[in-house]
């Protein structure tokens, strides 16, 4: 596997966040959403015992992705 730069890592999860929430086809939207948990808590688990403010901001995108899940009607389908 092609090892990936920190940036690109690091805002991997950023861009598969903004796409889950502009989102407009409701077929998509658990995709979207299943994509951007997955790469966030990837990114959670690089910055495992770092003392981050982009843990916090990692934290609080999947707190939305949550909220969004739930808003889509989404509830009983499994996160990442």
């Amino acid at each position: 596997m092609e090892s990936r730069s920190a940036s690109c890592v690091s805002s991997e999860w950023k861009t598969l966040y903004q796409a889950a929430l502009l989102e407009v086809d409701l077929n998509r939207l658990p995709q979207r959403i299943a994509e951007a948990e997955r790469a966030a808590n990837e990114r959670i688990q690089d910055l495992n015992g770092s003392d981050n403010a982009e843990k916090v901001l990692v934290m609080n995108a999947l707190n939305v992705l949550r909220d969004l899940r739930k808003m889509a009607g989404m509830e009983g389908q499994s996160s990442v």
